[in-house]
């Protein structure tokens, strides 16, 4: 059951958004900006958040702050939030959305490749709760948006598509766990932890993603979808409606939901589905 609170506007929040560079993180920060909230656009490609930081700050006349930083990199994430806190005196909102995905079988994944998968999915994220954490706290308000996945309730052998191998799911599953635990924990300082579920949606993710594949080159990125792909700008708006309602789990779709108890209900039946849809994407 989803848990709501009364809608609280985020107009003149300060918010945090990471992997801002494109997909759901830019339609976030978009998103954000329409309704009045002060953005801070975390990404690797300098060139892009500070392009869309200027175009943000002129459409909405909010303030905005481009600061290039690598989720694998703790010391850059430190710096993010001592930046945010340094300029806006404070940080009302973070969306942990920088993340990448992996492709291939567990017989074949390399250990570098999921280390940095994890490194970037989990420790990246958690490290990004514990830097806001110490302002929210002083504050005694806040708002942290994990975006997950729909496969982190869910596991899906390799299909050579998209988020389909046991690292990604993994580490999905990882921050999932984080995001309950640190709900709990954070509820006595009137900080909530919002965990986002979306099915593939359409942004470059699904173009650049580790591929682990003894089958194929590692310069292939196959792409696919089990359940449609989904537009960033839907994604973004109910992200925003999650923060404003302090929602607790968040599905983008009725038919992902759907998806995810169906397969918890039936977990036997479930394998045997993805059994024959992973011998029919082999035999392609």
């Amino acid at each position: 059951m989803q848990q709501t609170m009364k809608s609280t506007p985020v107009i003149d929040q300060v918010a945090i958004v990471t992997g801002a560079s494109s997909g759901i993180g830019a339609a976030t920060a978009r998103a954000l900006a329409q309704q009045r909230a002060h953005v801070v656009l975390a990404a690797r490609r300098q060139e892009q958040i500070a392009a869309l930081a200027a175009e943000l700050a002129a459409a909405y006349a909010v303030r905005t702050l481009a600061i290039p930083t690598d989720m694998s990199r703790p010391a850059e994430i430190a710096h993010l939030v001592d930046r945010t806190v340094a300029e806006f005196g404070r940080v009302d909102i973070l969306v942990n959305n920088a993340g990448l995905g992996l492709q291939g079988d567990v017989a074949d994944l390399e250990a570098a490749d999921l280390r940095y998968l994890f490194d970037v999915n989990v420790f990246g994220a958690v490290q990004a709760m514990q830097a806001v954490i110490p302002p929210m706290r002083r504050q005694h308000s806040g708002v942290i948006v994990n975006i997950s996945s729909i496969l982190g309730k869910v596991v899906v052998p390799s299909l050579g598509m998209v988020g389909s191998s046991a690292g990604y799911t993994a580490s999905k599953y990882a921050l999932n766990a984080f995001s309950a635990a640190t709900r709990m924990e954070l509820r006595a300082d009137c900080i909530h932890v919002v965990t986002v579920l979306p099915g593939v949606t359409a942004s470059e993710f699904n173009c650049n993603f580790l591929v682990t594949d003894s089958a194929q080159p590692r310069t292939v990125r196959r792409t696919g979808s089990l359940m449609g792909v989904m537009p960033t700008e839907r994604v973004a708006a109910r992200i925003v409606r999650a923060i404003e309602r302090r929602e607790r789990e968040v599905y983008i779709t009725l038919k992902d939901r759907v998806f995810v108890l169906a397969a918890n209900a039936a977990p036997g039946l479930f394998e045997w589905a993805m059994r024959v849809m992973r011998a029919r994407r082999l035999r392609a």
